[in-house]
């Protein structure tokens, strides 16, 4: 004896299949935006590191700088002075 189908019972699971696989979809989705979210702040924390220690070491290399030329010109100030006054005819010159 052949058994009936009910009228759409095919329907029925093909939309509970849908729907399963819309909220697998979802939570994989939301799962995927976690995992770059989290990334995204580790490589925001790295970048924030490695530009701070960039500024540190710029700034001991300007502190360097600083504590030569104060040396030279306490060593040399007559040529300090010169120099000075030089670049300051000279830059007037120029912007005549």
């Amino acid at each position: 004896m052949a058994t009936a189908k009910a009228p759409n019972s095919g329907t029925h699971s093909t939309r509970e299949k849908l729907n399963k696989a819309y909220h697998l979809a979802g939570e994989a989705a939301h799962d995927t935006a976690e995992n770059v979210k989290a990334r995204a702040h580790e490589t925001a924390e790295t970048v924030k590191a490695r530009t701070r220690a960039s500024m540190d070491k710029s700034k001991e290399r300007a502190h360097d700088v600083q504590v030569k030329a104060e040396n030279s010109i306490k060593a040399h100030p007559l040529v300090s002075v010169g120099c000075a006054f030089a670049a300051g005819w000279l830059i007037a010159k120029i912007l005549k």
